[in-house]
C-alpha cells in the first residue's frame, strides 16, 4: 500500500521546526489517515522530544483515552492554517480579472459570487499549498495567453473556472511549452561551427 504524505514547509519557517516534527504535524493535520504500519514507521522516527516541544509551545496537543495517546492540532495552529488559506483564496481573487470585454461588446463580470468560490477554492486545494501554487500558475498563464491570442473576452467566471476546473486545460499547454522551452537550444553541438 502506497501511502502518500502531503508536506506543507512552510511551516517549517514558520514554527522553526525540525523535518521529524513537520512530519508529524502533517500527520497530526491529516484526520483521514488509517493506522498503518508505514505511519507507525513514520511515527517512530519522530523522537519523543520533539513531539513534547510540539506540545509544549501548543502547536499539538495531547489527550489520553483508554491508556492511548491522541494527538490533535491545537486552536492556534488550525487558526494559522485557516489564515494561511484565507490569504491564498484572497492571492486567487486578486489576480482573477474582473471583467472583460466580451466579443458582442458588452462587460463580463467574473468575480461574483465570492463565498461560493471561496469554499470551492477552498475545497479544490485543501490544505495544500503546492496546489494553491499550481493553480495560480496556471491561472497567470490563462491570463497571459489569452491576452497575447486576444481572446481574454472568452475568460470563465470565476465560479465557472473553478467548478469546471479551467486551470486543467491550461496545464498542459503550459507544461508543453515549459519543455519545449527547457529543451530549446539542447541540440547537437557537433554541428555547430565557429
Amino acid at each position: 500500500m502506497l501511502m502518500i504524505l502531503e508536506l506543507d514547509t512552510s511551516l517549517l519557517n514558520k514554527y522553526n521546526i525540525s523535518i521529524n516534527q513537520l512530519v508529524f504535524i502533517s500527520l497530526v493535520l491529516n484526520d483521514n489517515q488509517p493506522n498503518n504500519q508505514d505511519i507507525q514507521e513514520l511515527l517512530s522516527r519522530v523522537n519523543e522530544e520533539e513531539i513534547q516541544e510540539l506540545i509544549q509551545r501548543n502547536i499539538v496537543v495531547v489527550n489520553i483515552s483508554d491508556n492511548n495517546q491522541i494527538y490533535s492540532p491545537s486552536k492556534e495552529l488550525l487558526e494559522s492554517i485557516k489564515k494561511d488559506r484565507e490569504s491564498m483564496f484572497n492571492e486567487f481573487y486578486e489576480v482573477f480579472p474582473v471583467y472583460v470585454t466580451r466579443p458582442d461588446g458588452t462587460k463580463g463580470f467574473l468575480r461574483a459570487n465570492i463565498n461560493k468560490c471561496r469554499k470551492e477554492y477552498n475545497r479544490i486545494i485543501g490544505k495544500s499549498k503546492a496546489m494553491h501554487n499550481h493553480i495560480m500558475a496556471c491561472l497567470r498563464y490563462e491570463i497571459d495567453d489569452k491576452m497575447r491570442t486576444g481572446k481574454i473576452g472568452y475568460m470563465k467566471t470565476m465560479w465557472k473556472w473553478l467548478t469546471q476546473h479551467e486551470w486543467e486545460c491550461f496545464e498542459e499547454q503550459m507544461n508543453l511549452e515549459q519543455q519545449t522551452a527547457n529543451s530549446y537550444g539542447t541540440g547537437n553541438l557537433k554541428n555547430l561551427t565557429i
